[in-house]
């Protein structure tokens, strides 16, 4: 399916962004949930920093993310921890990046660099927890799982166990105020299956969690940057949004997104003990 020449390696090289979001606007919608804007963010972000020999990074959720983060593991000689309950999503996505980035790190070997787990990330046993066991510190994480603050939070509050005494926090639908359950993601099932919508509970709302993790991060570290990103700067051209303007107006309409506060869909801050 991805078998297609996306130009020499100097071509890649030259312009790697031109290749990732090549490789992301030939991925599926099912598998390609976040915006180009974001996508390139998550890049910029992780790229600009002094990464050490050998980083590891965390994702909780996979989509077109995986592949931005999957080739900053290969092209650094990192790792790459992803935890995602979908198990099919996974191999899928494998099955892509063989297509892709493995032929341009051709040299490497694609599990040395990426380690899914088809899991709840936050089990004390088989989550983000086993990366003290493995003895590994965390460089730069993008959660983006349930899109509740309950699990978020535990998430955070993981990650910041075993981060590197720099790194990088970067959240998906930072407008999102679930406290405990998504209740939009639960309406949409509810229609598909000819039910009526539920109304939020009275008790599920908490700060956007772009606040809720700013207040966290700065009780934990102690430096704490907002980045500046560049997510925030493109968001408003992204064709994205207009290329899947039915499906998102529909989504709109569930209250799964938020369009009244698109800036910070996407945050992510710089951490230092």
């Amino acid at each position: 399916m991805y078998d297609f020449y996306f130009g020499t390696n100097k071509d890649i090289r030259k312009y790697p962004k031109k290749y990732l979001l090549t490789i992301k606007r030939m991925m599926p919608r099912w598998c390609n949930s976040i915006p180009d804007s974001e996508y390139l963010a998550i890049y910029d972000a992780i790229n600009d920093m002094q990464l050490p020999e050998k980083p590891v990074f965390v994702e909780t959720g996979s989509g077109a993310s995986t592949i931005i983060l999957c080739y900053l593991a290969l092209k650094n000689n990192g790792e790459l921890y992803t935890w995602d309950i979908n198990g099919s999503k996974l191999f899928y996505l494998r099955s892509i990046i063989n297509d892709t980035l493995m032929r341009y790190f051709s040299n490497q070997n694609l599990s040395n660099h990426w380690k899914y787990i088809a899991y709840n990330s936050n089990s004390k046993l088989a989550g983000i927890n086993i990366l003290k066991e493995l003895n590994k510190k965390v460089n730069a994480c993008f959660l983006d799982s349930e899109h509740t603050f309950k699990v978020l939070k535990q998430e955070t509050e993981n990650i910041c166990e075993i981060c590197d005494n720099e790194a990088i926090i970067a959240i998906d639908d930072g407008n999102y105020s679930y406290k405990y359950q998504n209740t939009a993601y639960i309406n949409m099932i509810r229609t598909k299956q000819g039910l009526p919508p539920i109304k939020n509970p009275t008790d599920n709302s908490c700060k956007h969690f772009w606040l809720e993790i700013d207040f966290l991060l700065r009780k934990k570290f102690l430096k704490v940057k907002h980045i500046e990103d560049t997510y925030k700067k493109t968001y408003r051209s992204d064709i994205f949004w207009s290329y899947y303007n039915s499906d998102r107006d529909t989504m709109g309409k569930l209250s799964m997104e938020k369009k009244n506060d698109l800036e910070h869909r996407f945050d992510v801050w710089k951490v230092n003990r």
